[in-house]
């Protein structure tokens, strides 16, 4: 047979690389953001003027903007889970003074056109939605908020305000808007140097200003809520703001009254330009000119930098609006000529193993850039034991002790650690890391080793045809 044929420590590298590629069909880099397997997306991660072409001819891609993405209440079948995933999502065209979204799963539509008055914009920037339909647009060019209601499939125009009348000036060259869980409208007004909160009736709630706890300079820009009260939130008892300032080189965090809780500078040579944040509340910026994505978490240390130029995977040409659904971790990404679909992924940018001496203590330490779920294994001979399952581990550097009697002579053997988002593209994708047993926390590599990607079963990778997929869009569309 062929094992009598080779030595065990031949044998043991067989089977962890067995463990490592078992269901594998192609091989990529654990990263922060991940595309989703082909059946959730039909092969289209970017949306480029093509695509945009073939279901609505007549519209092209002028200076995208802001992003906003949710599911509906109205669009939801509550008799079944299969459409619990299928969101809207709303873009800002603004160099043609649109707003783009689906109408379904297969359809687009637009709406706006140039101008002052209703059913108009004049260079519109941000965008925010919510489940039960209402849509609010920055109408920067006309210094006033445009509401918008969607009942189903079509929006329409409810009214558009800016704060006048209420004992306040009104906006000056507002540029971002964000939504918290009771309906409360927060939007950059740029040009006066301060935050305005209304509520859902247009009504300014209250400003956050310099004469509060914080003074921005040259902005505020970059807005995003963290609200723990809604339901899709790890953390329920945080509301947070989070924005920047100084052309995007400075963070914010602040509470919901304007209290500074924390405030930090961008890494250097980076800038942030739209934001969002996810279910664990991590804070994502887009960098327009490093064509790149930056992930802090909800203390606003830094995570990971994804991207760089290029029209390749993983790769942007000047990102700007983002958008990302909580429950889910769909996320959208608009560029100058398009939009990329991912979902929310995992890395480890440093993992060690190392022993106590000799006893049967032992440590893991982990460096991720999500919170995952870790598990560890060792491979002896033709043998693998699952010492630890499913470890909810923190993003940021981590030290996870353990106890273990059964591994005699550890040094004998390999190990294996596996890494899984929580959520998003958990139960798709895994990423393994092969790890040496190290004498001590000084001798683990500073660098976690190449990952090893993983997808599960079940997953189509046929690619469609043009003509089939578009066989498919004509027939769901003749079908609404």
């Amino acid at each position: 047979m062929f094992f009598d044929k080779v030595s065990e420590n031949t044998i043991q590298h067989i089977l962890i690389g067995l463990l490592c590629i078992i269901t594998a069909v192609e091989t990529v880099f654990a990263q922060s953001l991940v595309f989703p397997p082909y059946g959730h997306s039909y092969g289209i991660r970017k949306a480029t003027q093509f695509h945009l072409t073939l279901l609505l001819p007549l519209t092209v891609f002028d200076d995208p903007q802001g992003l906003a993405t949710v599911k509906m209440h109205s669009r939801n079948d509550p008799s079944t889970k299969h459409d619990d995933d299928e969101v809207v999502v709303y873009g800002v065209n603004s160099g043609n003074h649109q707003l783009i979204y689906n109408t379904s799963m297969w359809g687009l539509d637009v709406y706006g056109g140039k101008g002052s008055g209703k059913d108009k914009f004049l260079y519109p920037k941000g965008v925010a939605c919510d489940p039960g339909g209402n849509v609010y647009v920055v109408d920067a060019g006309n210094n006033r908020i445009v509401h918008l209601f969607n009942p189903k499939k079509r929006v329409v125009w409810v009214k558009a305000f800016d704060g006048r009348g209420t004992g306040s000036a009104g906006l000056n060259a507002p540029s971002q808007v964000s939504l918290d869980g009771k309906g409360r409208i927060y939007v950059t007004d740029t040009g006066n140097r301060r935050i305005v909160v209304f509520d859902s009736s247009g009504a300014v709630v209250r400003t956050i200003t310099g004469a509060d706890s914080c003074q921005f300079i040259d902005g505020p820009t970059t807005i995003a809520v963290a609200d723990g009260k809604v339901r899709w939130s790890f953390f329920g008892n945080e509301q947070y703001l989070f924005c920047a300032d100084k052309q995007g080189k400075r963070l914010w965090k602040l509470d919901f009254s304007g209290r500074v809780v924390r405030k930090i500078r961008m890494p250097k040579e980076y800038s942030a330009f739209y934001g969002a944040t996810d279910y664990y509340h991590n804070f994502y910026v887009t960098d327009k000119n490093n064509h790149c994505v930056l992930k802090f978490d909800h203390n606003l240390k830094l995570l990971d930098i994804f991207g760089s130029f290029g029209k390749d995977d993983n790769q942007f040409v000047e990102p700007r609006g983002i958008a990302i659904w909580k429950r889910y971790g769909q996320t959208f990404v608009a560029e100058k000529t398009g939009a990329q679909y991912f979902w929310v992924g995992t890395n480890l940018k440093q993992a060690g193993l190392w022993r106590q001496d000799t006893t049967a203590r032992y440590f893991i330490m982990t460096n991720a850039v999500e919170y995952s779920f870790l598990s560890l294994f060792y491979i002896h001979g033709a043998d693998t034991t699952r010492l630890a399952n499913r470890l909810f581990i923190n993003p940021g550097r981590g030290v996870i002790p353990f106890v273990n009697n059964t591994l005699k002579d550890p040094h004998s053997g390999s190990f294996c650690a596996r890494v899984e988002p929580t959520y998003s593209s958990y139960t798709y994708f895994h990423w393994d890391y092969p790890l040496m047993l190290s004498k001590s926390e000084s001798a683990v590599p500073s660098e976690a080793p190449q990952a090893i990607f993983v997808k599960k079963k079940g997953d189509k990778v046929k690619k469609k045809g043009l003509d089939e997929i578009m066989n498919e869009v004509k027939k769901h569309k003749k079908d609404e």
